[in-house]
């Protein structure tokens, strides 16, 4: 939804997700200044082209895309030819408007890399969307592809869809998805701590959706933007329980669905890890009556369900060690 409001004005353009400051990135010694060369160079213009295939994660293939692999390597090279000159260059060619000044990328993941972009990039901002994880754990558990592609002239997207259906149902369990929660809650708040209010945003989903004008202005302002209305025309993308519109708006729809979608003892397992966050960020507790049979089971089933949740996600994760760290430092 971020991304959808922010595009929306006239002189912003927010790339979709490219994972690259927790992916690839991570694989090079010195992304800001290493040239790249040979089968390095290549590795890292298919990387970004294939995900002007499909979104990142899907088996997009770098010469099916529409971006120009001449044209990412000519931008590239006149900001230096390293790593964070093809994402940058990317991030710019996404836009596609010369009317465009303002430039952004959105991966979820990179909450996690926050020092990282703005020791990068020191003139940049952090726009943080935050939900709450009861949600975020039903919307997971639940997700199904509900439209947005061009399966008619991609029908092997399809299969991959499914594929990627499977994983999050591999990948899920109630105390994964809290502790992943209060791992981005601790490193959003930490930051917003560390960074000061003038570099980190953090926006509630829920606030936004309830009252979202105002929400918004209070963004742009921080931004530095005029508010234009057309901001509020986002498309429903990406839901695990709504069809895909191109011209949706903001509902509030979702934010109350986990109630009838979790039982209490996922709600009571989801709490228990998130608590502490969940109160520093404003989000009540739900009196629950969890069976002490579900609770049992939920503790005793969690390292096994870890270990599926990292080998169904192992050819995301960039640097292992770098990738669990990250995670493991803001719980």
């Amino acid at each position: 939804m971020m991304r959808e409001l922010l595009t929306g004005h006239a002189t912003v353009s927010i790339a979709p997700e490219t994972h690259y400051f927790d992916d690839l990135r991570t694989t090079f010694e010195a992304p800001a200044t290493q040239r790249l060369a040979g089968e390095e160079l290549r590795r890292v213009q298919d990387y970004f082209l294939a995900q002007t295939h499909r979104p990142f994660g899907h088996g997009g293939e770098a010469e099916l895309g529409w971006m120009s692999r001449d044209h990412l390597q000519e931008l590239a090279d006149e900001r230096g030819g390293t790593p964070d000159a093809y994402f940058e260059a990317y991030v710019q060619l996404v836009a596609k408007d010369d009317s465009v000044t303002i430039f952004g990328e959105k991966t979820p993941r990179h909450v996690f890399r926050i020092g990282d972009i703005l020791e990068r990039y020191p003139d940049a901002r952090i726009v943080g969307m935050m939900r709450d994880p009861r949600a975020v754990t039903a919307s997971y558990r639940d997700w199904q592809n509900q439209g947005g592609f061009d399966l008619e002239q991609d029908p092997d997207h399809a299969v991959i869809l499914e594929e990627e259906m499977l994983r999050a149902r591999r990948s899920y369990h109630p105390l994964t998805l809290a502790t992943l929660w209060r791992g981005q809650a601790g490193s959003m708040l930490n930051a917003l701590t560390e960074f000061g209010p003038e570099r980190v945003f953090i926006q509630k989903y829920e606030d936004l959706v309830a009252d979202p004008e105002p929400n918004v202005r209070e963004l742009c302002d921080w931004l530095g933007l005029s508010f234009s209305k057309d901001m509020m025309n986002v498309a429903m993308s990406n839901s695990s329980f709504s069809s895909f519109n191109n011209a949706h708006g903001i509902s509030t729809e979702a934010v109350a669905r986990w109630k009838k979608r979790l039982d209490d003892t996922e709600i009571a397992l989801i709490q228990s890890v998130a608590k502490n966050r969940m109160i520093e960020a404003g989000y009540r507790l739900e009196p629950v009556q969890p069976t002490v049979a579900g609770r049992i089971k939920g503790y005793g089933t969690f390292p096994i369900a870890l270990g599926k949740s990292f080998a169904a996600n192992k050819d995301r994760v960039g640097n292992p060690v770098s990738y669990l760290t990250q995670r493991l430092k803001n719980l």
